[in-house]
């Protein structure tokens, strides 16, 4: 009798062929694979900063929701924000659909680890909030690097805009407002300038 097969790893796996910002042309591709890697990332460290200023926050299920943040991407794809929240109606529907896809993800995996994966869909909490904090500043990073590049044609308004964004994330989450005092500024910087603390080569 072989072995069960199960998908979900695979599944996973599929977020590296999902296009972001695709209404929109990019100098630098990014999939949502590479999205969610930056997101980890940055709640990473956002997770230690928040330990440093005495917060209770569970770093595993942090980065544990963070590396599957979008992973119900691979079953209804990477809608553009604009378009999710266009109306509360549509809101709602949408999170609806990556709500039942991720409910589907967690029947691909071995009943092991059902419990674990469905829980870091949703952790709820401080951790999930400053994930999400993450995310948004995530997308911010990308509007930088693509006008750093000289792609501001397509990418200026959407910087504009989540300037205004980032600015309250920083206001709500301390921690966000600690990593872009701390490297904000080296976005979009050579190699050269960044491995000499800022200054100029």
């Amino acid at each position: 009798m072989s072995n069960p097969t199960y998908g979900f790893l695979a599944l996973a796996l599929r977020q590296r062929l999902i296009k972001r910002w695709s209404l929109m042309h990019s100098l630098q591709p990014e999939s949502v694979l590479e999205h969610s890697a930056v997101v980890t990332l940055l709640s990473m460290l956002a997770g230690n900063i928040a330990l440093q200023q005495g917060k209770s926050v569970d770093l595993a299920k942090m980065l544990s929701h963070a590396v599957l943040h979008d992973t119900a991407e691979v079953l209804c794809s990477d809608v553009v924000t604009p378009v999710k929240k266009a109306n509360p109606v549509l809101k709602r529907e949408f999170e609806r659909l990556e709500q039942a896809a991720e409910e589907r993800l967690v029947q691909t995996l071995p009943d092991s680890l059902k419990d674990v994966v469905s829980e870091a869909f949703s952790p709820g909490g401080y951790e999930q909030q400053l994930v999400k904090a993450c995310d948004v500043y995530a997308a911010y990073i990308k509007c930088k690097l693509e006008v750093a590049a000289g792609n501001g044609l397509e990418f200026e308004d959407a910087l504009n805009k989540m300037e205004g964004v980032v600015a309250q994330v920083k206001k709500d989450f301390p921690e966000v407002a600690a990593l872009d005092e701390w490297f904000g500024e080296g976005l979009g910087q050579s190699v050269d300038k960044l491995l000499s603390g800022g200054a100029d080569a």
